[in-house]
């Protein structure tokens, strides 16, 4: 998708996630989300696609080639292929006019990166084409993205659950006050579910279908015991594809299993946060953004376990980007902030 060249369309606001990469252009919205995924050709290293259509090979795909996340956990684990990554999306976005590449570019990063991690992120940002780069937490702009009041003399908390890591902040000021982050989010519930059936069925399941399990089922409780969906994947005693039915509760402890370390960080968080601010948050809830926030039976169980009000964003998989371009608009909030 492409827009006319004027100031205003070349200063954009970029959710560079593990998972997915999300643009906001100043006056347009958003108006990019793609994988974050590159599909690379082993021999050469020339990338054969970038995005939803290298998303789309997962599982797919031959020997020679292989698929790249250049975004792990929240940090530029492949500085090239980051920059190579968001040269291809600037070229769709501005029709590959590199004279029209984006003059101001707003980008979050993760609450847990070093300088050094902070450094990648600009030069990657700047090499695919920007002029200038502005940095801001996850937390902050997902608070803004959700219209939080961030610079009032009031305390929001907000919980944002990636594809790699948890982040859990409590934003007072303008300023993050307290905050943790955890190397547990959408993947790791994957992987979980992968391990598990592997283990005990002698069946493999693939990438997107523990996906699918993982959304279906969620953290079912006891109640569901009756419940069962059925699995395609292959019997790895005689190597052929077979179906079970899986019962939902089984899958739901082995999710809330590594849900507990996000638990553990939102029960320290408050812990930690100011007395002074706790009644804040009481009155504000707890603010669930991030894929990881629709996980089924998630919202209720921080409930339970705080005792407060949990609120799920309504724009929870957008709020990073939202956020990203309000920044755009208020140049004294983003040189504060950045």
């Amino acid at each position: 998708m492409a827009f006319s060249y004027d100031y205003l369309s070349r200063s954009i606001g970029i959710d560079l996630g593990s998972a997915n990469t999300l643009i906001y252009m100043k006056g347009k919205g958003i108006i990019l989300r793609e994988a974050s995924v590159l599909a690379i050709e082993k021999r050469t290293g020339k990338v054969l696609a970038v995005g939803e259509s290298a998303r789309k090979m997962i599982g797919r795909t031959p020997e020679d080639i292989i698929l790249v996340k250049p975004i792990r956990r929240g940090v530029v684990s492949n500085f090239h292929n980051t920059k190579i990554m968001l040269k291809h999306f600037f070229a769709q976005i501005f029709s590959g006019h590199s004279l029209f590449l984006p003059l101001r570019v707003v980008v979050n990063v993760s609450l847990q990166v070093t300088e050094i991690e902070k450094r990648a992120v600009i030069e990657a940002v700047k090499q695919a084409g920007a002029k200038e780069v502005y940095l801001v937490e996850n937390s902050i702009a997902g608070a803004l993205g959700t219209n939080l009041p961030i610079e009032e003399n009031s305390a929001s908390m907000i919980v944002d659950i990636g594809c790699g890591t948890t982040e859990v902040a409590v934003i007072s000021l303008g300023g993050i006050v307290c905050w943790n982050s955890v190397r547990v989010g959408g993947d790791d519930l994957n992987n979980a579910v992968i391990n598990y059936i592997r283990k005990k069925y002698n069946f493999l399941i693939g990438e997107r279908t523990a996906e699918d399990i993982k959304i279906k089922i969620g953290l079912a409780p006891p109640s569901f015991q009756q419940n069962y969906l059925e699995v395609l994947g292959n019997d790895l005693v005689t190597r052929l594809p077979r179906k079970i039915d899986i019962k939902f509760p089984e899958i739901g402890k082995i999710l809330g299993e590594r849900i507990s370390v996000i638990r553990k960080a939102i029960m320290m968080t408050l812990e930690e946060t100011p007395v002074s601010l706790i009644p804040d948050i009481l009155e504000n809830g707890i603010i669930l953004i991030g894929g990881g926030a629709l996980l089924r039976g998630f919202q209720h169980l921080i409930a339970e376990e705080t005792k407060m009000p949990v609120l799920l964003a309504e724009n929870c998989l957008d709020s990073v980007a939202l956020g990203t371009g309000k920044m755009l608009t208020d140049m004294a909030l983003l040189k504060k902030i950045s």
